[in-house]
């Protein structure tokens, strides 16, 4: 039996004896200063993220600074960005969902180039090096910039606005030629060019800017002065590298967030363009290198990949797959000289591989009659029987029963007439 089980007390009084039969084998407990402040600290970031907050995103680095100084700690610049990422990431919280037989607000899809790039949010272009993503965005960029109502069958919605690159991932040696190319730069001699609209910023490796505190401060006064500018990222990695963040963590999506949380008020259309993984078949969401969650931060990505490189070196066509808040786009394109064309789409592709494959399989004589009934038809031209047996020698049984063979396989369309003699059948290419 316990001391407290033999102690005349009530209830109430048996914690307090215990604590006094034992006070002197108790260790006080003693409050950790620095567990304090940092409590102290999150507390204060929790309150940027309130709708209330007075604290604009290009100053909350500058109060962190200031305030963890004032109650005793000392911050790295790289810490005082993880305590915001940290603070973000508790706002955000758990996702909650949605109720039944509740009355829910879909929100509408706005579109830049429809199907492709999102307006005013953050677009993810991912695909291998030497792909032709930049080449890619900068012929959209031209095509719309000249007035053309779409490219690559797929509509621009409104006017095209004011373009700025932030390209640190090429040298001005590099982007010149390609801006020229597309008449959104003109070569004034060997040694000089001059940027055209619609662009109105040109950032270049020789004149870098990063996802820094520094970098995020001036592309936010570059956005004030440019309401509802499209926004190309060239790349992301190449703008994230002074930060040393690992790809492979979920801190790689924060640079990224901060960007969006700095150019949304000014209803900034971004275009990001970052390197892909190898992954053979990947989705657009799997394609992207690193984190899953750089994919997730993000309202639209668009994925480039060889279509059948690896079967056939000659084949260049490009497969262009999206994945977003909407319906996906597949198309099949490819580069020429003057820019990208569509090839089609995917669907058309393998309606076309199956044709082939059904060709392949065709008798002789069956080919035969495909071809004569093709051109006859270009002509706007019926073929009976009679005419196969005049032009290709065959009998009138063999002749129906290769019709009625292509006509099984889907190749032709038979039509039964009548004539002075009785029913005739006549044959035409299947559109």
């Amino acid at each position: 039996m316990s001391y407290l089980d033999r102690a005349p007390l009530p209830p109430e009084r048996k914690l307090e004896a215990l604590k006094d039969a034992f006070k002197e084998h108790l260790e006080p407990v003693k409050p950790d200063p620095m567990a304090e402040k940092l409590l102290q600290l999150d507390e204060e970031v929790d309150k940027f993220f309130l709708p209330d907050s007075i604290i604009k995103p290009t100053d909350r680095y500058i109060y962190i600074r200031d305030f963890s100084k004032a109650i005793g700690i000392k911050l790295t610049e790289k810490e005082i960005h993880q305590k915001l990422w940290q603070g973000r990431k508790r706002f955000e919280g758990v996702a909650e969902g949605f109720d039944p037989h509740t009355l829910l607000e879909v929100p509408k899809v706005d579109w830049a180039w429809d199907g492709l790039w999102r307006s005013s949010t953050q677009n993810l272009l991912v695909s291998l090096p030497k792909c032709g993503k930049t080449t890619l965005a900068i012929d959209a960029i031209a095509h719309w910039h000249r007035g053309n109502s779409e490219f690559l069958g797929h509509r621009f919605i409104g006017k095209c606005p004011k373009i700025i690159i932030i390209g640190t991932d090429m040298a001005l040696s590099d982007w010149s030629p390609l801006l020229c190319r597309f008449g959104l730069a003109k070569k004034i001699d060997d040694d000089h060019i001059e940027l055209l609209d619609p662009i109105v910023k040109l950032f270049t490796a020789d004149t870098p800017i990063h996802l820094d505190r520094d970098g995020l401060e001036n592309l936010v006064n570059l956005a004030a002065d440019n309401v509802g500018a499209l926004w190309l990222f060239d790349s992301y990695s190449k703008l994230t590298a002074p930060l040393g963040l690992q790809e492979s963590s979920a801190e790689i999506a924060y640079p990224m967030q901060d960007l969006n949380e700095y150019l949304s008020p000014y209803k900034a259309t971004q275009v990001i363009i970052h390197h892909s993984g190898k992954q053979k078949g990947a989705s657009p969401v799997m394609a992207s290198r690193g984190s899953t969650s750089l994919t997730a931060a993000v309202s639209q990505i668009i994925s480039l990949k060889w279509f059948n490189r690896e079967e056939d070196r000659n084949d260049k066509r490009i497969l262009i797959e999206t994945e977003g808040r909407s319906t996906d786009v597949s198309l099949l394109i490819s580069q020429e000289s003057q820019g990208f064309i569509l090839e089609g789409t995917v669907e058309e592709e393998i309606e076309k591989q199956k044709y082939n494959e059904k060709l392949e399989n065709l008798t002789d004589n069956q080919y035969e009659v495909l071809e004569l009934i093709t051109t006859s038809s270009k002509e706007g031209i019926e073929i009976t029987t009679k005419d196969l047996k005049e032009q290709l020698g065959l009998s009138s049984k063999t002749a129906l029963r290769t019709c009625r063979a292509l006509v099984k396989k889907s190749f032709i369309l038979e039509r039964v007439g009548s004539n002075d003699k009785g029913k005739i059948s006549f044959f035409k290419l299947k559109p």
